[in-house]
């Protein structure tokens, strides 16, 4: 590398260098190190150099992580307070003299405030999930959760002529209810509201070898391009930008959906193709009751 070459030549002269360069990590992944060079001297002669490299890799990628979300969530946020002021100002300025104008400006406020709560909400679980709080574990059924998925949805199912069903059996696991129930729930939700007039979702839950539980939620909705497949559990990343506003969405979903799963030590695995309907399983391994 011909800036570490660089750096060893300063050294060699007696002036210490520093800086970031492209490496190969430990796993043999690409990734990025800093390295430190010094002059090592003993009665003011050079005797060798001292060359230190640290693995910075995740550390930049932590730093690029925040650097999104911080700009995600002022776009986010901005958005509906935007309109908020907007609709606001006119009624304030006696803009809006007609009552059922006056209402429907009214209304689209409350709905603005609505989607602004609940993007802070996600955004305070998300935060408390990322640092572990709250994570006193029980005992549970999954099959239970999904179960109280399914009769909350099925009032949204049968607005939109979705044919919500639940398989599978019992299936004892212990970890964070609340989380889980989220887990299970916006697994739940996103294949309802994604999918398609008269489609289907089908959620499993099942007991596995070697303590494992799976979890599978399958729906027969408009499906997602293979070139989003990788990025759909980061925050505030959506496919159909148009479609996830039109749904509610805060685009926070699936990423709490991740985070809950590694904090159970849970992997998630999808499947999907445009119109062919989305499947994801979860699976929580070694993570069953005894």
């Amino acid at each position: 590398n011909a800036d570490l070459l660089l750096a060893v030549d300063h050294a060699v002269k007696g002036v210490p260098s520093e800086g970031i360069i492209p490496c190969r990590t430990l796993s043999n992944a690409e990734g990025f190190c800093r390295y430190f060079v010094h002059p090592v001297a003993q009665e003011n002669c050079l005797t060798g150099l001292l060359i230190l490299f640290v693995d910075i890799t995740e550390q930049l990628k932590a730093q690029k992580i925040r650097e999104e979300f911080s700009a995600n969530v002022s776009h986010e946020l901005k958005t509906p307070l935007t309109s908020i002021s907007g609709f606001a100002e006119m009624l304030s300025q006696g803009m809006v003299k007609n009552q059922k104008e006056v209402a429907e400006f009214s209304g689209m406020i409350y709905k603005e405030a609505q989607r602004l709560l609940h993007l802070i909400d996600d955004i305070i679980r998300l935060s408390c999930i990322e640092e572990g709080k709250n994570q006193a574990e029980e005992a549970a059924d999954l099959y239970v959760l999904a179960k109280q998925a399914v009769e909350h949805l099925t009032p949204l199912a049968k607005q939109e002529n979705i044919d919500i069903s639940l398989s599978g059996g019992p299936s004892p696991i212990v970890g964070n209810i609340t989380q889980l129930y989220e887990l299970v729930f916006n697994l739940c939700e996103n294949a309802v509201k994604y999918n398609v007039p008269h489609g289907k979702v089908q959620i499993e839950t099942l007991p596995l070898e070697n303590s494992s539980v799976r979890l599978t939620v399958s729906d027969t909705g408009i499906g997602i391009p293979k070139e989003h497949q990788e990025r759909i559990f980061e925050r505030f990343y959506r496919v159909d930008k148009s479609r996830s506003k039109q749904t509610g969405g805060t685009g926070l979903g699936l990423s709490i959906v991740k985070h809950i799963a590694e904090q159970h030590h849970g992997s998630i695995s999808l499947s999907s193709a445009p119109g062919r309907g989305t499947t994801i399983t979860v699976l929580f391994s070694g993570r069953r009751q005894q």
